[in-house]
């Protein structure tokens, strides 16, 4: 490989393996400052590992394995060494097959808690791999936008800090990308060929989804995605005729076989040993952990309006990041900040979508088979299932939300990117700067007083935002005096940068970036620690 494609090559290889160095180090980081015990269930997810470790077999969720009243004094008393975790065991419910893979680290590390934690990382790491390739995927010949993915996936601080410790959260999430990628690349290559030469991608996904099965429930999701995806595949084909009912049926089964296959044998087990077909041990999990808040006492208790308050507060803080058991909350203009971040991602993803319809990129019947879909119906099967979770439990946790990393990921650096469209960042100035206007207004109605961290912090992002206008206007009218043209819209090539300010676009968005990683770094000194450590 010669040329400008070999230096873009070795560019991006580059750039991501200084985005896995300094994830590495992150996640170090967290895995090391962060107390012992101090991330949610980790003692219980401890004490499943150490049991296959010494007893050979795997556990059982018994009556007595969560007790609500001793838990609580182990967190109020932050986990002191002379209060044991050994009866903190209410995660033996869970499928085995993390517990199984983390065995031989706990014995390399003889039982060492920073050992296990370390081993998150790794798996972690395999993420953000897994989220650039799906990024590539499904925007091809972006490197950026790609990058910009895995960047996102590996910095995100509640994401980074989830990773770092002791949970089977890390290999869902590995399994639940590679499925996805499995899909996405199946997709491709049936659709470039028009018949299932890449069927050995569409057994991959079976088997991933089976290996889910044996990992979390929240990789359940990846059934009806991936039987959406084949079928909607085979019914609107790109570039060939109709599947005939034959070969759907082919192709449902190399998705469908190896999962269910997979996952029978555990599902016998969990029958036999709770009973009543409980195939998942959640029934009887349950009826264990009593003492949780149910969502139908906790709006019987305080409305639905402080209900979805709640709901959306909580989540979209813990989104980014809510630490420790989820009660270190970060400073109030942190969150700000990132809400600022996300309203600017919003901005481009509507203006990126408008562009798309203006030249026709995503004719509907297109669109469904296409890799945005699958992903679309990964994002929607996550939100669903947080949805009914949460129907019966109050867990507005936001890290419930990323078994959809990979749409995540893609929709924040495509969303950035294209906010940074001169026409894109004239809009996200004035929209933040109507906020802070719109926050004033509440608060002088309302007879409260002003959040001025809020009037300033969204006063000044909008402003700078019209700033950046204007220094993209200049760059533009140079480049259009020597020839180079301006287009419409927020496209994703990376030429586009020269037409919307050059090397000042890419700056920018680095720096985005750049800011998240300062955030992490600051994260386990000025919350984690102080408000953590006994």
């Amino acid at each position: 490989m010669k040329g400008p494609m070999r230096r873009g090559f070795d560019a991006s290889a580059y750039v991501l393996a200084s985005i896995l160095i300094v994830y590495a180090a992150l996640g170090t980081l967290f895995a090391v400052k962060t107390p012992r015990w101090q991330n949610p269930d980790e003692p219980a997810h401890y004490n499943y590992i150490a049991h296959i470790a010494a007893e050979r077999r795997l556990p059982v969720l018994r009556m007595g394995d969560y007790d609500e009243e001793y838990l609580a004094r182990l967190k109020a008393e932050k986990f002191p060494p002379d209060l044991s975790i050994e009866a903190v065991r209410y995660e033996s419910h869970q499928p085995p097959l993390y517990y199984l893979l983390a065995v031989p680290v706990y014995w390399l590390g003889q039982g060492e808690l920073l050992a296990l934690r370390l081993f998150g990382v790794v798996l972690g790491g395999g993420v953000v791999l897994l989220v650039l390739l799906c990024a590539r995927e499904v925007v091809p010949g972006s490197p950026h936008i790609a990058l910009g993915a895995a960047a996102f996936a590996a910095f995100l601080p509640m994401h980074a800090a989830l990773m770092a410790s002791v949970n089977n959260d890390a290999l869902a999430e590995l399994l639940i990308a590679g499925t996805v990628l499995a899909l996405l690349r199946w997709q491709r290559l049936s659709a470039e060929s028009g018949v299932d030469s890449a069927a050995g991608h569409l057994l991959s996904a079976g088997i991933l989804i089976g290996l889910g099965f044996l990992t979390k429930a929240t990789a359940y999701t990846l059934l009806p995605v991936a039987l959406i995806v084949v079928i909607f595949q085979s019914v609107w084909p790109v570039s060939a005729g109709r599947t005939r009912a034959v070969e759907l049926a082919v192709r449902l089964a190399l998705a469908v076989g190896p999962a269910l296959l997979l996952g029978l044998p555990w599902w016998i087990r969990n029958s036999l040993v709770y009973g009543n077909l409980d195939i998942l041990g959640l029934n009887w999990h349950d009826a264990v952990v009593t003492g949780q808040p149910t969502a139908a006492d906790w709006i019987a208790e305080h409305g639905w309006g402080a209900y979805w308050e709640r709901a959306w507060t909580f989540t979209s803080k813990s989104f980014w990041g809510v630490f420790g058991w989820l009660g270190v909350f970060m400073d109030a203009r942190v969150y700000t900040v990132l809400y600022i971040l996300t309203a600017m991602a919003a901005v481009g993803i509507l203006f990126r979508l408008r562009a798309g319809v203006n030249r026709n990129e995503w004719p509907w019947s297109r669109f469904l088979s296409s890799p945005g879909m699958t992903l679309l119906l990964l994002w929607l099967a996550t939100l669903g299932a947080y949805g009914w979770y949460n129907l019966g439990f109050i867990q507005h946790q936001g890290r419930y939300l990323f078994p959809a990393l990979p749409a995540w990921s893609l929709l924040f650096a495509i969303g950035w990117w294209a906010v940074l469209e001169r026409r894109a960042s004239l809009v996200a100035g004035g929209v933040l700067l109507a906020g802070a206007g719109a926050h004033f207004a509440f608060a002088t109605l309302a007879g409260g007083t002003d959040d001025r961290w809020t009037l300033l912090l969204f006063g000044i992002a909008g402003l700078g935002m019209l700033i950046y206008r204007l220094l993209c206007g200049r760059v533009s009218r140079v480049f259009g005096a020597i020839g180079v043209g301006d287009q419409d819209g927020a496209s994703l090539d990376a030429s586009d940068g020269l037409r919307n300010g050059g090397e000042l676009r890419t700056i920018v968005y680095i720096c985005l970036f750049v800011a998240v990683v300062a955030l992490d770094i600051a994260i386990p000194f000025l919350y984690i620690v102080p408000q953590l450590s006994s």
